[in-house]
């Protein structure tokens, strides 16, 4: 049955709030040209889900809130505890999803291919990491990254080609993640094509081939128009096209994401690596 009252809700407490504002005005206007009623709410900084007047709730909510307390699992139990419908993944697949790091372990379990990578927790994770690696380790490139953050929120680059000193620099990095995060995700610098597949309904969709101007998809160069070329379909041969829309349609499957969802993936010299699931 389509439903007539759509509410959704955008802004939130969480570092992605610009994104989320533009998400949701976009979101608002295109339901808007669909026919649906629609209401949109700004949660403002700070504020509770509980402070919004669920007394004559909508038919369906669309959930246009980035990041964490949006996009990790509270609001979805929030609206489930309420009994109210909403659109995308449930709790558990956003919660598992939001975490790069767990949702890595999910992609090693079922044989999905990923960048090696290290987690640690903590500033008392960080030293016990720190301790366990030898010099080796210094002479790859990495990179760091708030296991729960997204749109490259607080990452770090790590290349010893570029600083003085491999360990000093890679701590203050480290420690300058976890600023954002407690759990920080240090992921193996896969060079490459930047892909991304949407999926909707379990179904993959065409690939995009994400070529930003300044050779890294940081937060400029995703929200600032100009910054960034997206070639759609990218230009893969055909295996690679279907080995890489099989592999997001896996990881769907795996966390068990629903409605829809992205998966971000590299295409290195040893093959396809899948970075992240965003389910928003």
């Amino acid at each position: 049955m389509r439903p007539k009252s759509v509410w959704v809700l955008y802004g939130g407490n969480s570092s992605e709030r610009e994104v989320s504002m533009n998400t949701g005005k976009g979101i608002a206007e295109a339901l808007r040209t669909k026919g649906f009623e629609v209401f949109s709410f700004e949660v403002k900084p700070g504020a509770s889900f509980m402070k919004i007047n669920w007394a004559q709730p909508p038919d369906i909510v669309f959930i246009a809130l980035h990041g964490p307390f949006g996009e990790d699992g509270t609001i979805q139990g929030f609206l489930e505890t309420a009994g109210i419908a909403y659109v995308g993944s449930g709790v558990s697949a956003s919660a598992l999803s939001m975490h790069k790091g767990l949702s890595k372990k999910q992609f090693q379990q079922f044989g999905i291919p990923s960048p090696k990578a290290f987690e640690f927790s903590g500033s008392e994770g960080f030293k016990k990491f720190l301790s366990s690696l030898d010099q080796s380790f210094f002479q790859k490139k990495w990179f760091i990254k708030p296991s729960r953050e997204g749109s490259t929120i607080g990452i770090e680059r790590f290349d010893p080609s570029l600083v003085k000193n491999s360990e000093a620099a890679f701590s203050t990095m480290c420690e300058s993640a976890l600023k954002f995060d407690s759990y920080i995700l240090v992921e193996e610098w896969v060079e490459g094509p930047e892909l991304t597949v949407p999926v909707l309904f379990g179904k993959a969709m065409p690939i995009v081939e994400i070529r930003p101007l300044s050779h890294f998809y940081d937060y400029k160069s995703k929200y600032t128009a100009g910054q960034t070329e997206y070639l759609c379909p990218a230009p893969l041969s055909e295996n690679d096209t279907k080995l890489c829309q099989k592999y997001a349609e896996d990881v769907f499957r795996v966390l068990e994401c629903e409605d829809y969802g992205r998966v971000d993936f590299m295409l290195g010299k040893d093959g396809l690596k899948v970075l992240e699931m965003n389910t928003l």
